[in-house]
């Protein structure tokens, strides 16, 4: 039955999306595939630590863009408020991509709902092989609302907006991230994440660029040393 849910999304999501190439001022869509794992383990003292694998591929999933390998930390420093951080290596084909990310989050309580709000502030620091061209380093801040619930068994639903904003670019908003998707539990410590993401993109000075995202993940969380209640 997972392997038939799984199946029907892709294929409905592809199937709706429009066929380009890679994005250009005549030809500005793009359908790009992020497929990846993580691991959260939930420490003593509201620690949490946590690894990210992610794959990327775009020119409508044709072409392998590059793996990016996270790692990251959070701060619990009261019952629905924490610090975050975060390094990223991106290993991409013609550059290699550093993230350092810090921000907070916030879980109000809701009835029936999950609901999240986070912002982070982020250094993106890119290094072409290329000797010719220059090194880039930008800075960014993005903000998100998510919202989380249940649909049926071990299924959950979420849908989350997050504008990206660029410290000196083109626009306010540099890229919107509307995302949509389900949560399955393999497990007590496992869910399979399928998502699609629609993602407007302004950074462009000349056009504007559409990005459709079908995402797939594995999210792995362990608690070692906690007793089972």
């Amino acid at each position: 039955m997972l392997r038939i849910s799984i199946l029907i999304l892709t294929t409905c999501l592809l199937y709706q999306l429009p066929a380009h190439a890679q994005t250009s001022s005549a030809d500005p869509v793009d359908v790009l595939g992020w497929y990846g794992t993580s691991l959260t383990v939930d420490l003593k003292n509201k620690w949490e630590v946590g690894i990210d694998y992610q794959a990327r591929f775009e020119n409508n999933l044709a072409s392998y863009k590059g793996s990016y390998i996270s790692f990251s930390g959070r701060k619990g420093i009261s019952k629905r408020v924490g610090l975050l951080g975060e390094y990223r290596l991106g290993l991409r084909q013609q550059s290699t991509f550093h993230r350092f990310s810090v921000g907070a989050d916030f879980e109000p309580k809701v009835k029936k709902i999950d609901l999240s709000f986070r912002v982070l502030v982020l250094n993106n620091i890119q290094d072409f092989l290329d000797p010719v061209e220059a090194s880039r380093d930008d800075l960014f801040w993005r903000a998100r609302v998510k919202f989380g619930f249940p649909l049926h068994k071990k299924w959950d639903a979420y849908i989350g907006i997050e504008p990206v904003m660029k410290f000196g670019g083109n626009r306010f908003v540099d890229n919107l991230r509307n995302t949509v998707g389900v949560k399955h539990r393999l497990s007590k410590q496992a869910k399979l994440d399928l998502y699609y993401m629609y993602r407007p993109d302004y950074a462009k000075a000349s056009y504007n660029r559409l990005f459709h995202v079908v995402g797939m993940n594995v999210d792995f969380k362990m608690a070692p040393g906690k007793k089972k209640k």
